[in-house]
């Protein structure tokens, strides 16, 4: 079977439009003419081409009259716009474990690109590349990079440090843009694109930290990126995505219509329209998930009812006993 082409949250695309928007550009003409309707960008689920991410980025800077837009863009979203991965960045002990995991589940925006961690003395790194080892287009370094740093500064760590930020492009007209995003050395011309940071820096204490709930939401961001189908279609299909991005929080209603722009009440009409019911849907996701969870030894009863958006293990237990017949304790020991 042939390989999807390499894709990208339609997120980021999202950030760019909003940027360029706010500075009078026709972005609406812009994203017809790549064959992508405005609301396409506010799906959380949405996915596009990397090529066509890259024509409507150079199409946006060039309108703007600003080569760094992609620069200042990422934080123009609110917190929380990258949903899982970024709440497991915030619950991360370190600036390292919170690079780490980055890197790890950068696969969740990005399927094509290739993040690594590589240590050098008493400095640490964040290296990108394609996943086939060629260098990734700058205007997406630049991107990436930016949207770690800033996104993190923006609620999690503000005073977070960069060291230097080394960058495969040649040097830019000007500068003064990259240092004041990183404010810190930036050089251009590099033998690889590398985010930069100090043993000191690695090993500071993020104010957010929760490795509990962290450890939890990586064992969710886990099953999201390997368990769940690649590709989405349909409005119920959607709805499920969702529903599993935030089980933690709760899974209600309320929350998946939030993250997908509507009203509980047209989430609903649009869900009878197409044959099922949210609390349907919501079993489905929660019943499957719970089977997948149980199945790994290492993640606790308590752990997978909190996952799946119960308010204690024993209203778990009773629902569990519904949907299959057997506590989780008996269902898991009889898989194991």
């Amino acid at each position: 079977m042939a390989k999807a082409p390499p894709s990208i949250a339609a997120t980021s695309t999202l950030a760019m439009v909003r940027t360029a928007a706010a500075r009078g550009i026709d972005t609406g003409a812009v994203l017809a003419a790549a064959g992508i309707r405005p609301d396409q960008l506010e799906d959380p689920d949405a996915r596009l081409p990397g090529t066509t991410v890259l024509s409507i980025w150079s199409t946006l800077r060039e309108r703007a009259g600003d080569p760094a837009l992609q620069l200042t863009a990422p934080c123009t979203l609110p917190y929380g716009a990258y949903h899982v991965i970024e709440y497991l960045i915030a619950a991360s002990a370190t600036v390292g474990h919170a690079v780490d995991r980055f890197a790890r589940f950068f696969r969740l925006i990005a399927d094509g690109v290739s993040l690594t961690v590589e240590h050098a003395g008493p400095e640490h790194c964040l290296k990108l590349e394609m996943a086939d080892g060629r260098p990734v287009p700058p205007v997406y370094v630049d991107y990436v990079f930016a949207a770690l740093v800033g996104r993190v500064r923006m609620r999690i760590k503000p005073d977070l440090r960069v060291l230097r930020v080394e960058l495969r492009q040649p040097d830019p007209a000007s500068a003064a843009t990259y240092e004041s995003v990183f404010r810190a050395p930036v050089r251009f011309g590099a033998a690889g694109d590398r985010l930069w940071f100090s043993d000191e820096e690695w090993r500071a204490p993020m104010e957010t930290s929760d490795e509990t709930l962290a450890r939890v939401l990586e064992e969710h961001a886990r099953t999201l990126a390997q368990r769940l189908p690649q590709v989405a279609a349909g409005f119920p299909v959607q709805v499920q995505r969702t529903i599993a991005e935030v089980l933690p929080e709760g899974g209600s209603a309320v929350e998946v219509a939030r993250r997908l722009h509507c009203s509980v009440r047209t989430l609903q009409r649009k869900l009878i329209a197409s044959g099922t019911t949210f609390r349907e849907l919501q079993e489905r996701v929660r019943g499957q998930l719970a089977q997948e969870y149980l199945r790994d030894r290492n993640v606790s009863i308590a752990e997978v009812a909190f996952m799946l958006g119960f308010s204690d293990q024993s209203s778990f237990n009773r629902t569990f006993r519904r949907w299959t017949g057997e506590t989780p304790g008996r269902w898991r020991r009889q898989r194991a």
